[in-house]
């Protein structure tokens, strides 16, 4: 009886210093971090590198894929939007600019969810307020929650004005329309 009360004792030590460890080793990618533009791949898609990436790319623990939290880019292939997307976001952060990122802690596709900002403008924003992008509905609550209000108000601007994918004679067949 004795030997059992140690040996759950000790088991009961190996698990809080295994759960104190764990938390001294959890990276600080859940905070906001700095990261520098390496490469933008589409309208919602670019990787970085930051001093910690919570899910590296290609077995790089500083270079990270992010997708831009709340919004869909149009695809490869999604003429004239996607050109129209990329080229919009290589403008607004080109290859070797600073930028904050913020990550959801969620991820899709070996992706970092985030949300970037630079000069504390939201990248994700400005893409919807231009209409080079559209909402993801489906993760706007989840995800994007304290600024679901901002995204709503900058889609229902784009889509008055005819905006890129809002264009009345020419609309991105994929755009989606949140409430």
């Amino acid at each position: 009886m004795k030997r059992q009360k140690i040996h759950l004792i000790l088991a009961v030590i190996s698990c809080g210093v295994l759960i104190i460890l764990s938390l001294l080793n959890t990276p600080q990618s859940l905070a906001t971090q700095q990261a520098r533009i390496s490469r933008i791949l589409d309208g919602d898609t670019l990787e970085v590198t930051m001093s910690e990436c919570r899910i590296p790319w290609e077995g790089n623990s500083q270079l990270c894929r992010l997708q831009l939290a709340c919004i869909d880019g149009p695809d490869y292939g999604d003429s004239p939007f996607f050109e129209n997307a990329k080229s919009r976001l290589e403008t607004l952060i080109p290859r070797g600019t600073i930028v904050s990122v913020s990550d959801t802690g969620k991820s899709t596709r070996k992706r970092i969810v985030a949300e970037v900002l630079k000069d504390n403008t939201s990248i994700n924003l400005q893409l919807v307020r231009e209409g080079k992008a559209s909402l993801f509905c489906k993760h706007l609550n989840d995800t994007c929650p304290s600024s679901k209000s901002a995204y709503l108000n900058a889609q229902n601007s784009a889509r008055q004005a005819g905006l890129g994918v809002w264009n009345s004679q020419q609309s991105w067949e994929k755009a989606r329309v949140c409430y």
